[in-house]
């Protein structure tokens, strides 16, 4: 029944979503949502405080947008505004020959997840505390992932504007969305074609308990202009808008 809340173990969701059910990973999955929950006791790292509650939302959230044709082998992955750390620790926990950059603009956030992931034995996993303004034009990050994923960090046309400059050409941009992804994506056309990105694939579902989600997959297919992002700020007061 929609709204009702239902228990799922991480090996369930693992094996709803077609995944293989690697007990490691299930356990570790597990043993992090768990303490993600007790640190958001003490900080502000989710507004859920339920640990099957956050499986769902958080954990189950992360992992839908996983699909082994855009996440290419020992591959470079960066989650921007990364928060909690979802999705990009589950990814880092069901991927471990990748590598992963967690991008947030706020430090403790980071050192919980740091601490955590040496904690759990997950070593493909490094933070980094900046703006994703000034990330996306440093030399080591800008045009470096062959993956970057951002879960539910701003309009379209802002986030865009942020994320791809950190694509590498050919790579793609995973938006995690809610059900408005298609509105979103009206004011977004002309972000896109000046960054050079195209909208490959659009996968909604709803989570367990009836929550609907839209996955957005933008395929980077030149080098972004030098001229983005712009300066920390402008993307959120002045936002490239239009169809």
């Amino acid at each position: 029944m929609e709204g009702e809340k239902k228990t799922m173990t991480a090996c369930e969701m693992m094996e709803a979503l077609g995944l293989p059910a690697n007990e490691e990973a299930a356990r570790k999955l597990t043993e992090y949502n768990a303490m993600v929950i007790a640190m958001s006791k003490k900080v502000n790292l989710t507004g859920i405080k339920d640990v099957d509650e956050s499986l769902i939302k958080n954990v189950y959230d992360s992992l839908t947008v996983y699909d082994p044709k855009y996440f290419p082998a020992k591959g470079r992955v960066l989650d921007l505004g990364t928060g909690a750390g979802f999705p990009g620790v589950p990814l880092a926990i069901l991927r471990p020959d990748m590598q992963f950059l967690l991008v947030d603009s706020i430090q403790k956030k980071l050192t919980f997840i740091e601490d955590a992931c040496a904690d759990l034995g997950i070593k493909n996993v490094k933070c980094l505390h900046i703006r994703a303004e000034e990330g996306g034009r440093r030399r080591k990050t800008r045009e470096a992932f062959d993956v970057v994923t951002a879960r539910a960090v701003k309009a379209m046309p802002i986030i865009a504007e942020w994320a791809l400059p950190f694509v590498a050409v050919g790579g793609v941009f995973a938006a995690m969305k809610g059900p408005g992804a298609d509105e979103e994506m009206k004011t977004a056309g002309r972000i896109l074609r000046e960054l050079h990105g195209t909208l490959e694939e659009k996968k909604e579902l709803t989570l367990p308990g009836g929550d609907r989600r839209t996955i957005l997959y933008i395929r980077k297919t030149a080098p972004c202009p030098k001229t983005y992002p712009r300066k920390v700020g402008i993307a959120e007061k002045k936002p490239v808008l239009g169809e």
